[in-house]
């Protein structure tokens, strides 16, 4: 099996072309070559192949190092939309891709950085499949230490909770993430976020199926849009910087958000069972 190992501001993937190789099992694939000790290591599987019908270039599918398949990834997008382009699966100059969250455009800028549309960012209950009506605002965990102690909730197509805390970066960031599973059918993606001026965000995430990782594409637009709709930043461009690397999102508040960055695809292989 043909892969490239690519990488988005830290979050790195195994991206498989399903154009001409079938996975049997994606699952188990994800699972082993995730394994950064036995396997090639990753944050999960991308299988990119054609789409199910007219209106894409490509589909993505995308696993989490646990083998559960997630709804939508935005560092592993971007690593998509360079890889068809540069593969020419996609004509380009604008690349539209298909997930399971929806139909979503990528282009590469010309500063080599990859942008793409996230869709509208929802912050009803029924997004992250809760009852009742209005925003998501769920009592933190004390070992959180938020300041509003709330957890603030986002769907980017996939569910997310913003806390917003003094110091991402000495928190215990597993036991917050840990903690709030169970708040969200299905699990939630976290994160500790601070607010360092006023188009700036420092975030830490906690992605289901992955635990703590270097970056998160949704998350940071999850973030961003939080942060924008609380009034802590006062911008429609925000740079959010995660351990990873720094991330930009575009969002005026209203319509669609947008997520840019680097990416980089530092090698290929081939995967063998035996």
């Amino acid at each position: 099996m043909r892969f490239v190992k690519v990488e988005g501001a830290g979050n790195d993937y195994v991206l498989v072309g399903t154009f001409d190789q079938h996975v049997e099992n994606p699952t188990e694939l994800a699972r082993r070559v995730a394994d950064r000790h036995a396997g090639i290591g990753s944050d999960g599987l991308l299988l990119v192949g054609p789409p199910d019908g007219p209106g894409a270039d490509a589909r993505m599918r995308i696993f989490n190092a646990d083998g559960s398949e997630g709804r939508m990834c935005g560092n592993g997008l971007r690593c998509v939309v360079r890889w068809l382009l540069e593969t020419s699966h996609a004509p380009g100059p604008e690349v539209r891709v298909q997930t399971a969250a929806g139909l979503r455009d990528g282009r590469r800028l010309p500063d080599g950085a990859i942008e793409i549309g996230m869709g509208v960012p929802d912050f009803t209950r029924a997004a992250l499949g809760l009852s009742g009506a209005g925003g998501v605002e769920l009592p933190a965990p004390s070992i959180a230490a938020a300041d509003p102690p709330v957890a603030l909730g986002v769907s980017i197509g996939n569910p997310h909770l913003v806390l917003r805390v003094a110091a991402p970066e000495t928190a215990d960031l597993a036991a917050v993430g840990e903690a709030l599973q169970a708040r969200v059918p299905g699990g939630v993606n976290v994160h500790l976020v601070a607010v360092r001026g006023r188009d700036r965000l420092v975030a830490r995430p906690w992605e289901r199926g992955s635990g703590a990782t270097q970056a998160c594409g949704t998350g940071a637009v999850a973030c961003a849009a939080v942060a924008r709709r609380q009034g802590w930043v006062e911008t429609d461009i925000v740079r959010v910087s995660m351990p990873g690397g720094e991330l930009r999102v575009r969002w005026d508040g209203a319509g669609p958000a947008w997520l840019t960055g680097p990416t980089h695809l530092p090698f290929r292989g081939d995967w063998s069972d035996t």
